[in-house]
């Protein structure tokens, strides 16, 4: 049977907020995020599509299910054999790899590894890296990842609670990555793919002075079902 879908495994947290000094510039951090809806995989699937997932054979994820986070994993910088499996419950990461691939995390940073699906349906493991530059105080950076299987889609930022909202747009391409500034604020967030109205994720959230929000689509567009998740990180200055 075909796997229709997307599984994201990203060093983030969904919806955790962390403080960028806390990281220690000798280690780096792993967090694993199930973006696979069971719906995609199929009818008959457990809509929280529960994984497990192995580094280095070790198990370190069990029962992880869609739209869940699993993490921090600390780790020596280096490169690491990421599997990555349906759950078993009674004996965690012994059920066939849904994908085997490397993962390569430097010493002190932090590093978005998304599992997916590529347009001839074989796994392909992605690498972001997590934009933590100094964001200028009164502003916060919103990070969009596609990892959708759609070649283009758009996010527009619509301010929430101010009495003029303004609007801003970026636009990521299949298994990229882009990056705004913006005030400040709460924001509605509408994710749709590039040159349609068809609004595919929808989500509200609160971009701090001076953070980074990193966000992941997951899903299917062609059934129209995305997943915006999404981790936060404070004080970033």
């Amino acid at each position: 049977m075909k796997l229709r879908t997307r599984v994201v495994l990203q060093l983030a947290a969904l919806c955790f907020a962390l403080a960028a000094p806390s990281f220690a510039a000798d280690t780096a951090y792993l967090y694993v995020v199930n973006g696979i809806p069971g719906r995609d995989v199929g009818a008959n699937f457990n809509p929280g599509f529960p994984i497990d997932a192995s580094l280095n054979s070790e198990c370190v994820v069990r029962g992880l299910t869609f739209d869940n986070i699993s993490g921090p994993l600390s780790l020596a910088g280096g490169t690491y054999e990421l599997q990555i499996s349906e759950a078993n419950s009674l004996t965690p990461c012994t059920n066939p790899a849904v994908l085997t691939s490397q993962v390569t995390i430097a010493a002190g940073n932090n590093v978005s590894a998304v599992s997916a699906l590529s347009t001839s349906g074989q796994p392909t493991l992605l690498q972001f890296s997590d934009e933590l530059s100094p964001v200028v105080a009164g502003n916060a950076r919103f990070v969009f990842a596609n990892t959708a299987d759609a070649s283009s889609l758009q996010a527009t930022l619509t301010q929430v609670g101010v009495k003029n909202p303004k609007s801003y747009t970026v636009t990521a391409a299949s298994d990229a990555q882009a990056a705004i500034t913006v005030p400040a604020g709460t924001y509605l967030i509408q994710v749709v793919a590039t040159g349609s109205t068809t609004v595919l994720a929808t989500a509200e959230i609160a971009l701090s002075n001076q953070s980074v929000s990193l966000n992941y689509v997951a899903g299917e567009s062609a059934n129209n079902f995305l997943t915006l998740i999404n981790r936060a990180i404070r004080d970033v200055f």
